[in-house]
């Protein structure tokens, strides 16, 4: 739980900025469904909402509600809320997620484990998430990268790793950065979270044939063994 997180205020920003906009438009316009905006407006949540999200909040908020003031009530590092990074994860294109999902998807089906599309969760930053029936893996999800600048992908790749510093994830599941900039590819590979225990992975997509060009584990579980991690790498 983050210890600096205050349900309440955050809940009372929320509010002002919803404004006159209806709760269930606010929450299809911020990608969430109406029962998680509810269970944030009521103060329920143990956890604030993703960096993302808080995000997509800022961006429809009314009545001068900022970026700045949601991340301090949610208990995130002060951030200049000029600072361009907080919109590249949203600047994906839709053509750039299809293409994006259609690669791994195509990956996962010639690679013969046997594997189940989940339905998209409107609470996370998933672009793209599988689960397995069996095996040491039980969910692969997939986080779709910007191909920004130096600088900004820099900006992202922080705003990323203290996000998954705050989700409650297990051993069993697995989280993949996709970009297809090697640039990127070879700054998620080169610097590793020594403080978190996830299964992590970097994959660099071929954008001109749709293929995998090659998948980085960046970090594992003790729980996986060597093989685990051959057969869940694409």
């Amino acid at each position: 739980m983050n210890s600096k997180y205050n349900p309440q205020e955050f809940a009372a920003l929320l509010q002002l900025a919803i404004g006159n906009t209806m709760k269930k438009e606010f929450a299809s316009k911020i990608d969430v469904s109406p029962e998680y905006l509810s269970r944030i407006l009521n103060s329920k949540l143990a956890n604030p909402p993703s960096i993302g999200k808080i995000q997509s909040i800022a961006q429809n908020a009314s009545n001068g509600v900022t970026y700045a003031q949601l991340l301090s009530a949610a208990g995130y590092a002060a951030q200049d809320e000029t600072d361009p990074y907080h919109a590249v994860i949203a600047s994906l294109s839709e053509n750039v997620k299809k293409f994006m999902q259609g690669t791994i998807l195509t990956a996962l089906s010639v690679s013969g484990i046997p594997c189940t599309l989940e339905q998209e969760k409107k609470d996370t930053d998933y672009h793209l998430s599988v689960s397995f029936p069996s095996g040491a893996i039980s969910h692969w999800h997939f986080i779709f990268l910007s191909n920004a600048t130096e600088e900004l992908m820099k900006k992202d790749f922080h705003a990323l790793y203290l996000q998954l510093a705050f989700e409650k994830i297990s051993d069993t599941e697995k989280i993949s950065f996709v970009t297809s900039s090697k640039e990127e590819f070879d700054l998620y590979a080169s610097k590793i979270p020594e403080n978190l225990s996830l299964n992590l992975s970097v994959i660099l997509i071929d954008e001109k044939n749709l293929t995998i060009e090659k998948e980085c584990w960046i970090k594992s579980t003790p729980s996986l063994s060597s093989k685990d991690i051959s057969i869940y790498t694409l």
